[in-house]
């Protein structure tokens, strides 16, 4: 099943469509460059033999920065969704998710960014 193709996300409250450049079994990887910055947003999976734990889900979203073509940096947002200690359990993994998902709103990303803990 895929996520889809492109795959929208809103940087800096401009709408970017990644289009996809690869995929296999554990995952797929989608790529813009606007001439600007370039976005490669990453999702893999890690599955275990059945029945052991550390299921884990990983979407990344990676964007170089360029002045006058010449690389200044990149940021990396990263997200991590791991089962520990038995099988992952769906909607568990889901409500976790979403709890820290609403916890990122733009005024804690700015507190957490800000070096506030």
């Amino acid at each position: 099943m895929s996520l889809g193709d492109p795959i929208s996300i809103t940087y800096n409250t401009v709408a970017k469509n990644l289009v996809k450049i690869n995929q296999d079994s554990y995952g797929s990887e989608y790529y813009l460059d606007d001439g600007d910055q370039k976005y490669t947003l990453s999702v893999k999976h890690t599955i275990p033999s059945k029945g052991a734990s550390g299921e884990s889900h990983l979407v990344r979203l990676d964007v170089e920065h360029y002045s006058s073509g010449v690389l200044v940096r990149t940021s990396s947002a990263w997200s991590v969704i791991k089962t520990f200690d038995g099988t992952q359990d769906t909607n568990a993994s889901q409500y976790t998710t979403e709890a820290l998902v609403d916890f990122l709103t733009d005024a804690n990303v700015a507190k957490v960014v800000g070096r506030e803990s």
